[in-house]
């Protein structure tokens, strides 16, 4: 016999239905809502879940948005600042061009050209070609280079810090016999044992003492120019030495033929003896040590 359940419902006027349903088919109705339950509250969860993971990556991508942004503003301060940082530089570089060039007019010598140090073309070369770039700022670095390379092996500025010349380059009366001469080099009159300098980079190649001279010392300093310092109380640098514009190489004496304490100074140019006042009075110039 098939268990059946009899489900009454009554209205508001007292009329009542009357619904059978037997038990297996109660059962199955009881179980599909059940599954529909379970299926409902597991999509549910399936369903925070998700939510949760999203909200996670947009807070993830929010904090890079951020992070970025502020990378940003750090890389265009940066590009500020290197944009002031090459203005400035570029001002320094075109003041000291232009100190350059005056020592150049004064010295009568031509700037070198752009071309001077290209290597030439010729046989068993090759690789790609890549145009120069025609930035300013390149070029400017490029001169500045090359006409310091010019520069360095010059004689410039003073020997000593006593600068009161008692014979200047050329004719004169010699001060021991009193007749007509000439001057090879500038005398400068100073207090015994000051310090005699290079006024170059270069090399000594000679250094003595002789009856004329006295204690002396001669430097190359490449590109066919050489300096003379004689009537040295001491020499202070060896034969072969390599040594740097302003460095101590003597000092200040009364040796030779002298009448007092000095310095004579020589500058040669292929071995011929030139005036050393304009390059002396490039001091007037510029500090050659900051060229």
């Amino acid at each position: 016999m098939d268990p059946k359940l009899h489900i009454i419902i009554s209205g508001e006027q007292g009329q009542a239905k009357t619904f059978v349903i037997s038990k297996p088919v109660l059962k199955k109705i009881l179980t599909t809502i059940s599954l529909v339950f379970v299926i409902s509250t597991v999509a549910g969860i399936g369903y925070s879940i998700e939510n949760f993971n999203l909200k996670d990556k947009i807070n993830h991508l929010e904090s890079d948005v951020s992070t970025l942004s502020t990378e940003k503003k750090d890389l265009k301060h940066h590009v500020t600042s290197l944009e002031k940082k090459t203005k400035a530089q570029y001002g320094e570089l075109n003041q000291r061009s232009q100190v350059i060039d005056s020592i150049f007019n004064a010295l009568d010598i031509a700037s070198p050209t752009p071309n001077d140090n290209l290597e030439k073309p010729g046989q068993n070369q090759g690789g790609p070609f890549t145009r120069l770039s025609d930035e300013s700022l390149e070029n400017l670095i490029l001169k500045v280079d090359r006409d310091i390379r010019t520069i360095q092996p010059l004689p410039l500025g003073y020997p000593v810090n006593a600068k009161r010349i008692t014979s200047k380059f050329g004719k004169r009366i010699d001060p021991l016999n009193g007749q007509s001469g000439f001057h090879d080099g500038i005398d400068f009159s100073g207090k015994r044992g000051s310090e005699v300098r290079a006024t170059a980079d270069g090399k000594v190649v000679a250094r003595g003492r002789n009856d004329t001279y006295g204690w002396y010392v001669r430097i190359d300093h490449g590109n066919d120019f050489m300096t003379m310092y004689a009537h040295n109380k001491k020499i202070l640098v060896r034969w072969g030495t390599e040594v740097k514009r302003g460095e101590a190489i003597a000092l200040l004496g009364n040796t030779g033929r002298s009448t007092g304490p000095h310095l004579h100074y020589e500058v040669r140019y292929k071995n011929r003896p030139i005036d050393p006042a304009k390059f002396i009075n490039i001091n007037k110039l510029v500090s050659v040590n900051n060229v």
